[in-house]
């Protein structure tokens, strides 16, 4: 790569990146961490039109999920989750009572995907250590 197009890589990377950052500013909603319930709240509130952006310490979605069960590459899931994974499109199989066996790849990548999808936007590599509570902070 020629210095040249180091240097407008670099800036365009900075630019934007910039831009995102002013644009979540002010959130309505914000989530910390894109876990399974983070990454599922940030779906949900963000389909109803709230600007949801999600801090995730890691730099990859899902928590522990990535590892499946057992370091294997399935997970199980109760079957009173069937909605959510209906509604995010992750495909599952039937186990034993009230259990359902999905792949862990597939159902982490596709939290993440229909959190963004929906309008969440999800930054990497930030760690909330503080939170400022305002009453009715929509009013």
């Amino acid at each position: 790569m020629s210095g040249d197009l180091e240097v407008r890589v670099t800036k365009l990377i900075i630019k934007h990146a910039m831009e995102d950052w002013l644009s979540l500013n002010p959130a309505d909603v914000v989530i910390v961490g894109a876990g399974p319930s983070g990454l599922t709240a940030a779906k949900y509130i963000a389909e109803k039109g709230f600007k949801v952006v999600v801090f995730e310490r890691r730099l990859s979605f899902g928590g522990g999920i990535g590892g499946g069960g057992m370091l294997l590459h399935k997970l199980v899931v109760e079957s009173e989750a069937l909605n959510i994974l209906r509604d995010f499109k992750i495909r599952y199989e039937n186990g034993d009572e009230h259990l359902c066996v999905v792949d862990a790849a597939e159902f982490m990548a596709k939290l993440a995907a229909g959190a963004i999808d929906a309008g969440a936007k999800i930054i990497h590599g930030v760690t909330v250590d503080d939170v400022i509570y305002r009453e009715n902070p929509l009013r």
